[in-house]
């Protein structure tokens, strides 16, 4: 499935999921969704490395609204399943890829946008790059948001930033734990090419493994994750022979 509003590149083992929808600063849409969705989830086997990029000013400014209108006094069921499932699907199929998962954000990264740097393993940032859940200015709990974030993001920095509605700069949202390095804005492009090609300097073998570790390990008890972590070092090591 394909949508206008995301471009899909193929460059060998890199597939870049680009949000183009510059105008509407970028918001997704269930199309949108649908199509990362069954890009992800039909990934082959010499692919790597996914990396969530965007054009325009913004990474992405939130979702377009699903809610059905006022007077329709829609049911929890339909609410559950027209506004709630989406996004979660969304974030669900994020969290499964098989491979490195790379969030490229500049701008604004506001609800959706925020839980979807989240969600990846690496979030790179531009330093004028703005993090921020507002749902609770329109009185909505975010929680679907929050799922996307916990156990990514420390806890309290989730509480924080859902209940004061703080927008953060890319300096806190670094220190708090939701992006992984930050970069000036003119260099974001060639530092996110050049962590790219680190990883894809490494076999695909053992970029799954270091994936697999990263998204099992920690709900595992220690000693658990200790016969994981020799059972994937051993199965990438003998996949060299």
């Amino acid at each position: 499935m394909s949508s206008p509003s995301v471009a899909i590149e193929r460059n060998g083992p890199l597939v870049d999921v680009v949000l183009d929808r510059a105008a509407n600063g970028n918001l997704i849409d269930a199309g949108m969704s649908e199509a990362i969705i069954d890009t992800v989830a039909t990934l082959d086997d010499d692919v790597k490395l996914v990396r969530i990029r965007s054009r325009g000013a913004d990474f992405c400014k939130g979702r377009q609204s699903p809610m059905p209108p006022k007077d329709a006094k829609p049911s929890a069921e339909t609410l559950r399943r027209v506004v709630a499932a989406p996004p979660l699907a969304l974030y669900d199929a994020l969290k499964a890829v098989r491979v490195p998962l790379i969030s490229v954000v500049r701008g604004e990264a506001l609800g959706v946008g925020c839980a979807l740097a989240a969600v990846c393993d690496i979030a790179l940032a531009a330093d004028d790059a703005v993090f921020q859940i507002p749902e609770m200015e329109r009185d909505i709990p975010p929680t679907l948001v929050m799922s996307a974030l916990i156990g990514r993001v420390p806890l309290k920095t989730v509480a924080h930033m859902v209940l004061s509605r703080a927008r953060l700069s890319a300096g806190e949202a670094l220190h708090a734990g939701l992006v992984s390095r930050v970069v000036a804005a003119a260099d974001l492009d060639a530092e996110a090419d050049a962590l790219a090609n680190t990883l894809l300097g490494c076999s695909a073998v053992t970029l799954r493994a270091v994936k697999q570790f990263l998204h099992l390990a920690p709900e595992m008890p220690a000693s658990g994750a200790s016969g994981f972590a020799a059972h994937l070092a051993a199965t990438a090591l003998s996949a060299r022979f």
